[in-house]
């Protein structure tokens, strides 16, 4: 690759990075300047954008150069064009999820500083979360490196010659960007300091789980050889459990 191409590519990964963490910051940091008792200045929401962007970033930069197609297939909306036949479930279900995420994330500064609902976690499960963030964040890069098929939504890929991928994280779990996902948000909750939004993420862990089987259905029909994957890697979202 030129180094214009580098450019480019450092670009339009700094660019898909920094858009998604403006949304980020504002459900967070707006919410927590105008609540009763907040600050703009929340040193571990600051803390959590800064840990959660950084290796965004740095994934995304290094997909975006050394696995271009990975990246570009990761940059799709959650919503699917007409031909590529995703479930209707799957569009309606992930966009209900989106939206709950964001109703999510405003909801943890509110309940820190204003609502207080559940007593805030102990200082060493805080810093569990702080690790579950950082494992989580890392896990999605990770399996995108290993997986160009691995887009946001379910689709039909067999035109693109899409074949069971179990090498790196997929060795251990056969979706590892959900249980990514699960300890982001898990670990988020539990940093910024809310055992409400902690049990909240029991939301996300259902819909995750259903939309786990959605997906394992499309694939087992159009993958023949992903039931004998799925023998061999048991956990679907955590390793040797679920």
């Amino acid at each position: 690759m030129r180094s214009t191409d580098h450019g480019r590519a450092i670009w339009l990964a700094l660019r898909a990075s920094l858009s998604g963490l403006t949304i980020l910051s504002m459900a967070l940091l707006v919410p927590a300047g105008l609540v009763v008792g907040g600050t703009w200045l929340w040193p571990r929401g600051l803390a959590f954008l800064a840990a959660y962007g950084a290796i965004n970033a740095v994934g995304n930069i290094v997909l975006a150069i050394w696995r271009p197609a990975h990246f570009r297939v990761r940059q799709q909306s959650v919503v699917a064009s007409r031909e590529k036949r995703q479930p209707l479930i799957d569009a309606a279900g992930t966009a209900m999820l989106v939206i709950f995420t964001v109703g999510w994330m405003v909801f943890i500064p509110v309940d820190v500083f204003l609502l207080h609902l559940l007593p805030a976690p102990p200082a060493w499960l805080t810093g569990l979360g702080g690790v579950a963030v950082v494992i989580g964040a890392a896990l999605t890069p990770l399996a995108v490196w290993e997986n160009r098929f691995a887009t946001p939504n379910v689709q039909d890929q067999t035109g693109d010659s899409q074949h069971v991928v179990d090498t790196g994280v997929y060795h251990f779990v056969r979706h590892p960007i959900y249980l990514g996902n699960l300890l982001l948000f898990v670990g988020a909750a539990l940093w910024l300091g809310s055992m409400a939004a902690c049990l909240a993420t029991g939301v996300h862990f259902i819909a995750t789980l259903g939309r786990i089987m959605i997906e394992e259905k499309d694939l087992r029909t159009r993958l023949p050889s992903y039931g004998a994957y799925a023998r061999r890697v048991r956990g679907s979202l955590i390793p040797f459990v679920i």
